[in-house]
């Protein structure tokens, strides 16, 4: 038995290369024969990847594709089993035909596969489509309100008079009806360093709202700025007395502050940058001078403006404040013609002669009509005083400042400025040195 199996052992080795070759051409006779009997095939080819490429219309319409609802496609093809069995997606490309796209909306196109390289095959999978969607993109310019609710104001102060932003506008790009959406834009600054106690000019972004007023958030939309600068006017509030000061004419003799007088406002509210309005008790409104107060002031009452110092705000609002006299019926006015013998210069420089070429002068008097009556043109003095002028020879005017008669009189001089003439002359050398 043990030479039965020797001997089959021995014969199979024998044999080796000749089944090895016989396996082997039987292979490839089996090649050829599946080529003449079986000439096509058909398979799937997977993954091939779908393009899409805005038309010339829709990029000059601004549309553009927001969602394609396949990212790759499976179609069948047939060929000769040499030229198709080692295809692959990279073979093929698939590209969405856009040629009906007009306007915004969902569409169903048609994607058309094709091969590339030369490849030789029948694409046999038909109707490929995709379903997509169209937005129309718009630009529109929003005017920008400025926002300050978030902020801290100090106690005492306020947000007075008008809040600026800038830049004013903002051009926001996006989807049709995201931007059509927008009712307004504000600019909501925020002051990250606490409580604010003065004016500041303070950073804010963008918050759109809607129609309805309801914030939209995060909006997918680009807009030409991230940041605004807001100016907030902060503001300390006071409401003060007003008060008027009265000046006497000049050397009359008559106290300012026994007359007697009313004004149309008592206080006004104002508003300071900072808090200097602490330090402020009374609001002087200006001065009225006797030497400037007619009959006619008197009677109609004189109208001051309120004038601030800048940066202050009057937030009362009223312009001017009037003076009246309730006591006006009980004054008079009269004109006197005073001589030069009433006239008296004073600090006349030693090198030159003063001589007097006015030689009266008409100055109108307001006072108690029962004391102006009782006057006289000898009541009444003028002085001209050379201390401090330029003096030069030649015939030259100069200032009088008057009194009146008295030490305590009921009435002064008033009008528009006096002067009187004088000449002057070099002073000889006799009386240089008697002087």
């Amino acid at each position: 038995m043990n030479g039965v199996f020797q001997r089959i052992s021995k014969g199979f080795v024998t044999n080796l290369k000749t089944i090895i070759q016989a396996v082997v051409f039987s292979v490839i006779i089996w090649f050829f024969i599946s080529i003449q009997i079986f000439p096509d095939i058909s398979i799937h080819v997977t993954d091939i990847p779908v393009e899409y490429t805005p038309t010339s219309f829709m990029q000059e319409e601004n549309l553009q594709i927001s969602a394609v609802d396949t990212d790759n496609v499976t179609v069948q093809i047939r060929g000769k089993r040499y030229s198709i069995s080692q295809l692959r997606a990279e073979d093929f490309t698939a590209v969405c035909d856009l040629s009906g796209i007009y306007e915004a909306g969902k569409h169903t196109v048609p994607i058309n596969v094709n091969a590339i390289n030369d490849v030789e095959c029948d694409i046999t999978t038909n109707a490929l489509t995709a379903d997509i969607t169209v937005i129309k993109i718009v630009t529109r310019e929003f005017d920008v309100t400025p926002n300050t609710d978030s902020l801290n104001i100090a106690e005492g102060m306020q947000i007075e008079g008008e809040v600026a932003v800038t830049p004013e506008k903002i051009t926001v790009t996006g989807e049709q009806s995201l931007v059509n959406s927008i009712g307004h834009v504000e600019a909501r600054a925020v002051y990250n360093d606490g409580v604010l106690d003065h004016s500041e000019t303070i950073t804010a972004e963008p918050v759109f709202f809607n129609s309805s007023g309801i914030k939209i958030a995060s909006p997918d939309i680009k807009y030409s700025t991230d940041e605004f600068l807001v100016s907030v006017p902060v503001y300390k509030l006071k409401t003060l007395p007003v008060q008027v000061k009265f000046t006497g004419a000049s050397g009359s003799g008559f106290d300012p502050e026994k007359l007697a007088y009313t004004m149309s406002i008592n206080e006004i509210t104002i508003a300071s940058p900072d808090s200097s309005i602490d330090n402020l008790s009374a609001i002087d409104i200006g001065e009225i001078s006797l030497g400037a107060l007619t009959l006619k002031d008197l009677q109609g009452g004189v109208t001051l403006p309120i004038e601030l110092p800048e940066g202050y705000k009057n937030i009362s609002g009223n312009k001017s404040i009037t003076v009246t006299f309730p006591e006006s019926e009980e004054f008079g006015q009269l004109g006197f013609t005073v001589p030069s013998e009433n006239f008296t210069v004073i600090n006349n420089p030693s090198k030159y002669d003063v001589k007097m070429l006015t030689n009266e002068i008409v100055v109108n008097v307001v006072g108690y009509s029962n004391y102006i009556q009782t006057m006289t043109s000898s009541d009444i003095y003028a002085t001209i005083n050379l201390l401090g002028m330029e003096i030069s020879e030649g015939s030259k005017s100069f200032s009088v400042t008057f009194r009146l008669k008295g030490t305590n009189p009921q009435a002064w001089v008033t009008g528009e400025e006096y002067k009187v003439d004088l000449m002057i002359t070099a002073a000889s050398e006799d009386e240089e040195s008697i002087s």
